[in-house]
């Protein structure tokens, strides 16, 4: 069947119409590569900031009762294979009062401790980075910065801090009712909340939350002492550190029956994360066990209601909701390539009226049905898979390239399309998947397929004697 290679290759080259299928088939690749990568690059992104604040599991309590047997707990949790750490943290829901009302989470947290199950010790701020960050409305740490130490994360929430912090908010005047030796608890806020201008660096701030015991209202004077930036804008707007003992003590956790502090839970970290359903079981069996010891055994925990869980099952309403976004934005954005279907299937059944007689010579000189089918369909093929390599070829351009394009037409006309103090990135992330490649090829190539194959079927049940007296 070489006349299958001369008509086609003639038609083609003749004709710009069908090419202009190829353009639209292209296209709707492109577009679809290009918003599946930045989508992908995105949750990936996000994910890792989520994961950096908080902990590969948590055992949590119920918000009323909480956990006691902090000890018991953290030697449960520590003596379970694959775990690499853990840290007792307390969480409030707080109002506080400076320049105007306002709330945030509160998490009291173990400085060293939490610096071996979260990125705290990455995210904290020194001084001289804090006043860059608030000279700069746009500016986000570098990724290859260094962590501090434990001993420099204690340092932040430690009293020679706080009466440092103090000494230079008061400027010698002792109005304010703390004298430097006995200065408020410590406070460790986003560094979105000190752009905003709710809080700034030295406030004496009053927050106000209740005990989950007595149920009634509780107050506490804390100073902020410093600043950190997770690269979530609602973490960075809303939560609030402080020492775990000092917020124990303001919200009055001391548990009666037990003879203990509460928590709110425990903070698990693990040497590998792809372990984390089975860790979680065998902790979550753990806790239960030495929950039903008797009260005289030094292993056993008071019983009180928790839950074992992963970062992801904290956060899987977001997480979902992303995932959600992009197959929904792809279901949309395929919709560009079943146009470009249709436009082949139009420009074929277009050929096939107007090659009418054509095809019926070739059929009187010895093609057969089948051989008049697969010279349409091949066309419509061929103009498919081009459109398709031309499209990832395009679309693979883009995500290798798109912060210098962002950068050129941001230079050439000072819009950002990709703005960093909504999305809080500074580069747009892309990530372009071989799975997100195979999602977009095998549609185009199907609808392709069904676009050629209609005209291709209906060329080869035409009658040939019909189509050589046709007009």
């Amino acid at each position: 069947m070489h006349y299958h290679t001369f008509l086609t290759r003639r038609y083609l080259r003749r004709r710009w119409a069908p090419w202009a299928a190829t353009l639209a088939v292209a296209l709707g690749v492109f577009s679809l590569i290009s918003v599946l990568a930045v989508m992908e690059g995105f949750k990936l992104e996000m994910r890792e900031r989520i994961r950096g604040s908080l902990s590969h599991l948590v055992v949590k309590g119920g918000p009323m009762q909480g956990l006691v047997g902090e000890d018991q707990i953290l030697e449960a949790a520590r003596a379970q294979p694959g775990v690499a750490a853990a840290s007792p943290y307390v969480e409030s829901l707080a109002l506080y009062k400076v320049t105007r009302l306002d709330h945030c989470l509160l998490r009291g947290i173990d400085p060293v401790q939490e610096s071996a199950v979260s990125d705290i010790d990455l995210y904290l701020l020194s001084d001289e980075e804090i006043d860059q960050l608030l000279a700069d409305p746009y500016r986000l740490l570098p990724d290859d910065r260094s962590a501090n130490t434990p001993e420099k994360v204690k340092e932040i929430f430690s009293l020679k801090r706080r009466r440092q912090i103090l000494r230079w908010r008061l400027g010698g005047n002792q109005g304010e009712g703390f004298a430097e030796e006995s200065p408020p608890h410590g406070l460790v806020v986003g560094i979105e909340t000190l752009r905003s201008g709710r809080l700034a660096m030295g406030d004496i701030v009053q927050l106000s939350s209740y005990s989950p015991i007595t149920l009634e209202p509780c107050n506490g004077k804390f100073i902020v002492v410093g600043a950190f930036q997770s690269g979530v804008y609602e973490q960075d707007q809303r939560w609030a550190y402080s020492d775990l003992r000092a917020l124990q003590e303001v919200l009055d956790l001391w548990d009666e029956d037990a003879q203990d502090m509460r928590i709110s839970g425990v903070s698990v970290r693990l040497d590998d994360y792809s372990s984390a359903d089975n860790a979680r079981t065998q902790l979550d069996r753990e806790l239960s066990r030495r929950m039903e010891l008797p009260a005289t055994d030094p292993a056993a925990i008071p019983r009180r209601p928790k839950e074992v869980l992963t970062w992801e099952n904290q956060r899987e309403n977001l997480l979902q909701a992303v995932e959600i976004e992009k197959r929904i934005i792809a279901a949309m954005m395929l919709l560009i390539v079943a146009f470009a279907a249709a436009m082949i299937f139009l420009i074929l059944m277009l050929l096939v009226i107007e090659k009418h007689r054509d095809l019926g010579v070739l059929r009187a000189l010895g093609a057969s049905r089948t051989g008049v089918i697969l010279l349409v369909l091949r066309q419509g093929m061929i103009l498919s898979i081009t459109g398709a390599i031309l499209g990832l070829l395009a679309g693979w351009l883009l995500v290798e390239n798109i912060n210098q394009i962002h950068d050129m037409i941001f230079n050439m006309t000072g819009l950002r399309l990709f703005p960093p103090d909504i999305y809080y990135l500074d580069r747009i992330p892309a990530f372009l998947r071989w799975q997100d490649v195979i999602l977009v090829c095998v549609p185009t190539l199907v609808f392709g397929f069904l676009g050629s194959f209609l005209p291709a079927l209906w060329a080869g049940r035409r009658d040939p004697i019909r189509a050589l007296h046709h007009e």
